[in-house]
This record gives structure tokens, sequence and C-alpha cells, in this order.
């Protein structure tokens, strides 16, 4: 699923949610932006219920970082694009 160098985000969200539609625009720039260092998953709960439920993701927005197949990082709720960069190049960096 990733490699040593890349990082993993995972966006849940569903379609009904206003933050999580805040969010996608900016979720999709960092997914063309930076695609050579990192993967950006969009995962809809409401098409998967089972994997939210194994997952506890139980409010949204959440998003989970990866690195190296860990979760490194974990932000409930709405977080803007500046904040999102400045994990993603700290994670990037170490």
């Amino acid at each position: 699923m990733t490699t040593s160098d890349s990082l993993v985000l995972i966006d849940f969200y569903a379609e009904w949610c206003g933050p999580c539609k805040k969010m996608e625009p900016y979720l999709k720039e960092i997914a063309v932006d930076m695609k050579d260092r990192v993967k950006v998953i969009r995962l809809d709960v409401d098409a998967n219920q089972q994997l939210a439920k194994e997952l506890n993701i139980e409010e949204l927005p959440i998003l989970h970082l990866y690195k190296n197949k860990e979760l490194v990082w974990s932000n409930k709720g709405y977080i803007g694009k500046e904040e999102v960069l400045k994990k993603l190049n700290k994670e990037l960096s170490i």
C-alpha cells in the first residue's frame, strides 16, 4: 500500500457533510500537487459502512495520515489546508 517515502492521507467523508464539502477542493489540490509524495484517498463512509465501523469512524470529517503503513496522525472535524500541508511537510521531512 505504501512505500517508505510516501504518505497516505485518507479523508473519511459523506456527501451530506458540510465541513467535508469545504475540505474537498483543497484535498483534491493536494492530491494533484503532491502526487509524487502523498496519496490522497477519499472514502465515503456511507458507501463503506462496514469499514467505517471497523475503524471506529463515528464523526466526520476525519483525516488519517499513514506513513510506512502506520497511523501517524489523525484529525477529527474541519481543518484548513494550511494545517494539513504543515503536517504533511513535517512528516515528509522526518
